[in-house]
């Protein structure tokens, strides 16, 4: 927890603080989870929000300050991975980047010995995060139906950053069709392993 820096709203949502190497506080992701399965709730009105969301909401109902306002007004998200500021602090270990920022928790708690990183979604492995990965040595471990879309991504990070990626077809291997269908990632694989 305290490596990823993880918070928690008052209604006992997880944040998932996006900090960038540099130490920078880029956004929070807030996601609600079912306590009693520890899975993420879907299909709920607020199930998944933004810090910066959140702020730009609330300081434009209390009507802030104009430097405030301007602030909010002006944002721009650049997102980065969920654990990248972890690279600054450990940077000999190698890198495993998976889709979900929960399934980086538990791969950081089982395998320490990486640097385990969130895309945040499928389509959040892309070129423009992946610079921070300069001279690193990365594994991808896409969720279960993901291996192509993800092995496709990794051809253009590999052209545009210099870096060593692989990808685990671990989970592809391993997931039933149901389980592909429900989005079966390492972390279930963890979790049923142990």
């Amino acid at each position: 927890m305290r490596n990823y820096a993880l918070g928690a709203t008052k209604n006992q949502s997880v944040i998932f603080w996006q900090i960038d190497i540099n130490g920078k506080v880029r956004t929070g992701k807030i996601m609600q989870y079912n306590p009693n399965t520890g899975k993420r709730i879907k299909n709920k009105t607020g199930a998944i929000n933004w810090v910066h969301n959140i702020l730009k909401k609330r300081n434009s109902k209390k009507g802030n300050t104009k430097k405030s306002n301007s602030e909010s007004a002006n944002f721009n998200l650049c997102q980065c991975y969920f654990g990248e500021h972890l690279i600054r602090l450990y940077p000999d270990k190698p890198i495993a980047i998976v889709e979900a920022e929960k399934t980086a928790v538990i791969g950081s708690i089982i395998f320490d010995n990486y640097n385990w990183l969130a895309a945040g979604n499928l389509n959040g492995l892309n070129v423009e995060k992946s610079r921070v990965l300069q001279n690193k040595n990365v594994v991808l471990y896409p969720d279960a139906g993901c291996f192509d879309k993800w092995e496709k991504k990794s051809m253009q990070i590999k052209s545009a950053v210099f870096c060593k990626i692989e990808i685990s077809n671990l989970i592809e291997k391993h997931a039933s069709a149901y389980q592909a269908e429900e989005g079966y990632d390492i972390a279930d694989y963890i979790i049923e392993s142990f």
